[in-house]
């Protein structure tokens, strides 16, 4: 299973590095996309334990981690925030989940488990060493005044870093 916190800085680091935006309110909403997908562990289990709700669908990765779910989940998150975020978000959290374990991606259509299986304990460290080091590295440069896609046949600006 993979922590919820590695699925935000995840989304984090690729709007980052695609989008780039300069204030706050695109991170938040990616981070929300990533982090709603799993509220079915919480929101969907006590109506399968009560007997109200039942089956794969409502069950871990079901009907949360569909396309369907996503339509929903970017829709409502539009209406606060940019929609590229949330989209970038929430893809990014099934695709991770796709490969650690699967996903029930065309619910409630079909119930099939699409995905593959690799060991989940290395995706997680592997991916929050890579998300960890873009988010670092885009404070750091910002923090600094590197600009990033200017292209200079000098080392004068990285020299100058340095100092």
């Amino acid at each position: 299973m993979v922590a919820t916190g590695v699925h935000i800085l995840l989304s984090l680091a690729l709007i980052s590095v695609l989008r780039r935006p300069g204030r706050a309110e695109p991170y938040l909403v990616g981070a929300l996309a990533a982090a709603v997908p799993d509220s079915d562990t919480f929101v969907f289990r006590p109506l399968v334990d009560s007997g109200y709700a039942g089956g794969v669908l409502w069950a871990h990765r079901g009907l949360t981690h569909s396309l369907l779910g996503g339509i929903v989940v970017i829709a409502l998150l539009s209406s606060v925030g940019p929609r590229r975020p949330a989209a970038i978000g929430f893809g990014s959290h099934v695709g991770f989940d796709f490969l650690s374990g699967g996903v029930r991606l065309l619910a409630p259509f079909d119930r099939t488990l699409y995905g593959l299986s690799f060991d989940w304990l290395l995706l997680n460290a592997l991916t929050s060493a890579f998300a960890v080091t873009v988010i670092l590295g885009g404070l750091i440069g910002r923090k600094y005044g590197l600009e990033t896609g200017t292209r200079s046949d000098t080392a004068e600006p990285i020299l100058e870093w340095f100092r």
